[in-house]
């Protein structure tokens, strides 16, 4: 005789339930596994973008710094052209100079010429080279 086993509805039911159970449980746990690495991701994020600030501040500061060498330079450049400029001019009044001394001098000489002459009566004599 065959003996049959009576079909179990709650049997069949708890494989369902079971295996209903463990796709959730699976589907629980990609979600966690997905979560996990999104955080892993967005900490690698915050990093990056706190040395990329770092790196910002540090470009803007040797920016400052290269503007403030130009301008120092720039202002130098001017100060050298400035002098350029007045350079023609010194060199004029030094000249200028030189030619007062001589005329100067050349002043004395008459002088000294006049009251030599002044104490001598109208002896006039010619001037040696020592007496200039």
């Amino acid at each position: 005789m065959v003996t049959t086993k009576p079909i179990n509805k709650t049997n069949t039911a708890q494989k369902k339930s079971s295996s209903s159970s463990d796709s959730h449980t699976s589907l629980v746990r990609e979600l966690i596994k997905s979560n996990v690495t999104l955080q892993d991701k967005m900490a690698d994020l915050i990093k990056s973008n706190s040395e990329l600030m770092r790196a910002q501040i540090k470009t803007s500061e040797d920016i400052s710094s290269m503007v403030s060498l130009f301008k120092e330079a720039g202002q130098h450049m001017v100060a050298e052209t400035e002098e350029e400029k007045l350079r023609p001019l010194l060199n004029r009044i030094s000249e200028l100079v030189e030619q007062n001394k001589t005329i100067m001098r050349g002043l004395i000489l008459i002088q000294k010429y006049i009251k030599s002459s002044s104490s001598e009566p109208l002896s006039q004599r010619p001037l040696g080279p020592e007496e200039f």
